[in-house]
């Protein structure tokens, strides 16, 4: 094997680039087996080779070309590794890809990063489907402090019986910069209606193919928050919030997200409104994967669960619907009535990857067996399918296979079954919302981003929620962002709303440490001043999404301990606000006008600032 990457300079090596010659100071990255290694990440007991294919094939038109999927089982992606380290800490991947049955962003480009042989941190670059070779090209723009070894991988991100194809590889030392535009851009998004009927509470509607909240009073409202931040100080916290709202008023936020303190922003919200002023429109969140104890969540083969903050949960287990209704029953007892309450999001960032793997949590087990020997009426037809040779259905549940290492008539039933998991989740989280707060909105389990394997499940709810972190490489919302969030609307026919996002930036001083590098890493700019810039810019970017209904930021306050340190907040730590991301969300606020806006019937509107 080759210790160092290939240096093409001025030298065009047709086998490697198909006739396109890199520039000088391109270096190829060799598509020669003894230059890579599998990476799938599978579960105990599996091979890479068993979690996933990989092969690298002669491309009529690329020459030789990594192919990777299908992807069965494994986390973090499955890919091809380039088995030294980059020459450079940070340049520009660039190469052609394209897909084979692959229907969401699922292709990748990885970049690792190492302190002497130590995994430090990782970044990627997802890509859309591409059925011809497309060009490809990302930036990897900084190098995490202390690190001093990097390397670059080619794959899938999400599980798909699909694949993808990588030829042409090779990287630079080239970083372009980005420039963040002072003005944000123009309003797109027409006026909103107001002639959509009043109504006891917020609802959604659709005209003239625009999707919008509407207010009690009949009009066209959009969603701009942030969670309002917790009121735990004694004696005088009712005017410590009033002097956050005014703050929130100032800059044009109009709502307050999913994990705001409900208890004391209800008396808040009540103040507001006989003081003759606008409440603030406001979510709350549940969120099932850190319920610990109260029931069970799913188990794999090996009975351990997806993890310890996003693992789904058994809901075939009775206690799940008890525990699930009596949290919503005390909430609603807070905001039962209240014009201001919009509605709920299900749930936040509960797994749905390799969901056909956990089954086996007691109540989902019993299931499982359930569906299995009503699909197949006896053991022998479905040891005949499987090619297995199981005494019982029984049996069968208590040797808990894992499905990835069976016959493709095993993993599909599997992937069936597992669709019955998310079903029966949707009808208890509705049925739970419905008949404690009844007519309100519910919008979805709040989606990591492109966790979308049972994304048409979800048309149930009223709306789709995504969380999105932004990448930052350009101005605004990436195209391949945008065609993500353009996915959650068109497979469910629903609106979406952002429930989640925000911009770091280098300068706030929280990354400089290695060993408590925050995952947002990957998303900073440099200055507060291009922090301010991107976020006007993506914020118009979601506003103008005819099918985006509003988008929440996240969140108050700067994380500061020995925990997490991340540049996420409005504010620093120590409360002190950013002002020029604060005056750059003011000003694009104040672009979006009347769509912010809410007069509740016996109160003023309140200005925008």
């Amino acid at each position: 094997m080759r210790t160092q990457l290939a240096m093409v300079g001025a030298l065009c090596i047709s086998s490697v680039f198909s006739g396109v010659c890199p520039g000088a100071g391109e270096m190829a990255l060799l598509v020669e087996e003894a230059h890579w290694r599998l990476k799938a990440f599978p579960p105990e007991g599996v091979s890479a080779e068993e979690a996933a294919e990989f092969s690298i094939e002669n491309d009529p038109e690329k020459g030789p070309a990594l192919a990777v999927g299908n992807w069965r089982s494994g986390r973090w992606g499955a890919r091809y590794e380039y088995a030294v380290p980059l020459p450079v800490q940070k340049g520009t991947v660039r190469g052609w890809y394209r897909t084979e049955g692959v229907g969401d962003a699922a292709a990748a480009v990885w970049i690792q990063y190492f302190r002497a042989n130590e995994y430090a941190h990782t970044e990627q670059q997802a890509l859309e489907p591409a059925p011809e070779w497309r060009r490809f090209e990302y930036v990897f723009r900084r190098q995490p402090p202390g690190t001093d070894r990097t390397y670059v991988g080619f794959g899938l991100r999400r599980k798909t019986k699909g694949r993808a194809l990588f030829a042409g590889l090779s990287v630079s030392a080239e970083v372009p910069a980005v420039a963040f535009p002072e003005d944000p851009g123009g309003v797109t998004r027409p006026a909103p209606p107001t002639d959509l009927g009043k109504g006891k509470f917020f609802r959604l509607a659709e005209r003239d193919r625009v999707w919008w909240l509407v207010t009690p009073e009949g009009r066209g409202f959009y969603s701009a928050g942030t969670d309002g931040p917790w009121l735990r100080s004694r004696g005088a916290w009712l005017e410590q919030g009033k002097g956050y709202a005014a703050w929130l008023r100032e800059h044009g936020f109009n709502s307050l997200g999913g994990w705001t303190d409900i208890w004391h922003w209800s008396e808040l919200n009540d103040a507001l409104l006989a003081d003759g002023k606008t409440p603030f429109a406001t979510f709350m969140a549940m969120e099932t994967g850190t319920w610990w104890g109260d029931f069970d969540h799913l188990l794999d083969c090996d009975g351990k669960p997806q993890d310890e903050r996003h693992a789904f949960p058994d809901p075939f287990d009775p206690r799940f619907e008890n525990a699930y209704r009596e949290r919503v029953r005390e909430i609603a007892g807070v905001v039962s009535g209240k014009p201001w309450f919009v509605g709920w999001f299900a749930d936040n960032e509960v797994r749905h990857w390799d969901l056909q793997r956990y089954v086996y949590s007691s109540h989902c087990a019993a299931k499982l067996e359930e569906f299995l020997e009503g699909r197949y009426e006896s053991i022998e037809g479905l040891n005949e399918a499987w090619g297995t040779s199981f005494a019982s259905f029984a049996d069968l549940a208590q040797e808990r296979p894992d499905p990835t290492k069976g016959s493709p008539a095993m993993e599909k039933d599997y992937r069936d079954f597992s669709r019955e998991i998310v079903k029966h989740y949707i009808r208890v989280t509705l049925r739970a919302i419905h008949e404690e707060d009844p007519g309100r909105l519910v919008f979805s389990n709040r989606f990591m981003f492109g966790d979308f394997s049972y994304l048409d499940l979800y048309a149930a709810y009223d709306g789709i929620a995504v969380n999105l972190y932004p990448d930052n490489n350009e101005p605004g919302l990436s195209a391949e962002e945008i065609a993500v969030v353009r996915r959650a609307h068109e497979e469910t026919g629903k609106p979406v709303i952002i429930g989640e996002w925000s911009v770091p930036a280098i300068d706030s001083g929280l990354y400089d440490d290695l060993d408590h590098l925050d995952w947002s890493w990957p998303q900073v700019v440099e200055t507060q001043t291009d922090r301010g810039r991107q976020a006007a810019c993506i914020a118009l970017d979601f506003y103008n999404l005819p099918f985006v209904v509003g988008a929440h930021w996240f969140t108050w306050r700067d994380f500061d301990s020995e925990k997490r340190r991340a540049n996420r907040g409005l504010h620093r730590a120590d409360g002190v606000p950013y002002r020029e991301l604060a005056e750059a969300l003011r000003g694009v606020h104040e672009k979006m006008g009347p769509s912010l806006r809410w007069q509740p019937r016996g109160g003023e509107r309140q200005p925008l600032g």
